[in-house]
């Protein structure tokens, strides 16, 4: 979700909580909620830009939509200026201004722990809220920052501080917004963690998603297991009609071409775009398994090993 988006159901809560009631049944809250976006969009707020900027948020904002890393530092020290407790605005702050990956591991060690604390603070770590974050708009920021920290400990290797980041996650958030449980499944299949990347799949329903499946045939056929590694590659096969091609294009050192085919504003569900893109954001796992690929390539041409 976009951070307009936010901005628009989290005006949308405030005007419920305002103007509505517990007693309200589901007809008058969809009138109260429509007569709200009328006035919303009766009267849109201006873009936020350095001169109009006042708030932290608004420093934020102008942060996230500039490309340049040096304006974006210093809208992030104004929005922390502004409002030390601004994860968001940490986030960026890190991310701008570190040098190499272990400043960056250091910095994100001491913004979670500065996270938990506001969290604590704000009253937020208790069993209401728990396993709800993402929709309790307020605690969003943390998520998200807790999400970059998990991909920190992945670039360095701590794959085990990684996994116990990202379960923590999922605890607070079941809804599993930000997509995490695809990292943790990766995560399980590289350390080979074959029960609990069964009870994650099984937590989400057994998902048919590409970035499930790949990793559990992955798993299985690093445990030496084929015919469960190849009941999950088939399961895949059938999800995702481009697994034969992507498995093809891997074993003949040709992913490079469809690599350029992919746009910048996203990829298609189901296609050979999102296992690139999975083998892209999960390369501490993928991209050193020639052997799995060579397996699937036998598997998926009906050639005997």
């Amino acid at each position: 979700m976009s951070r307009d988006s936010e901005k628009v159901i989290k005006a949308m809560h405030e005007y419920i909580d305002k103007y509505g009631n517990e007693d309200m049944n589901e007809e008058q809250m969809n009138s109260l909620m429509q007569q709200f976006m009328e006035e919303y969009n009766s009267n849109l707020p201006e873009p936020v830009t350095e001169k109009t900027a006042k708030t932290s948020e608004d420093y934020v904002e102008l942060a996230e939509s500039t490309e340049d890393i040096g304006k974006a530092g210093i809208y992030a020290k104004k929005a922390l200026k502004l409002d030390p407790d601004n994860l968001d605005a940490e986030r960026i702050l890190i991310d701008c201004t570190s040098s190499g990956v272990i400043d960056v591991l250091k910095k994100y060690d001491r913004a979670i722990k500065h996270g938990n604390e506001v969290m604590k603070k704000r009253g937020y770590m208790n069993e209401d809220c728990i396993g709800d974050y993402w929709g309790i708009f307020e605690t969003r920021p943390y998520i998200r920052l807790c999400g970059a920290y998990v991909e920190t400990l992945v670039d360095c290797g701590m794959y085990g501080r990684a996994l116990a980041e990202a379960k923590n996650i999922i605890h607070l958030n079941e809804g599993d917004n930000l997509g995490m449980r695809y990292k943790l499944m990766h995560i399980y299949s590289l350390l080979e963690r074959e029960e609990e990347a069964l009870a994650l799949h099984a937590q989400y329903d057994n998902s048919e998603e590409t970035m499930m499946l790949l990793p559990l045939s992955i798993l299985f056929f690093k445990k030496g297991d084929f015919d469960t590694a190849e009941k999950y590659l088939k399961k895949l096969c059938k999800s995702n009609k481009d697994t034969k091609k992507f498995v093809k294009a891997f074993v003949n050192d040709d992913l490079e071409r469809y690599l350029r085919e992919i746009s910048d504003y996203g990829y298609r569900l189901y296609s050979i775009e999102e296992l690139i893109i999975d083998m892209t954001e999960n390369s501490f796992l993928i991209a050193n398994m020639s052997a799995y690929f060579f397996w699937a390539n036998d598997i998926l041409n009906k050639k005997k090993r």
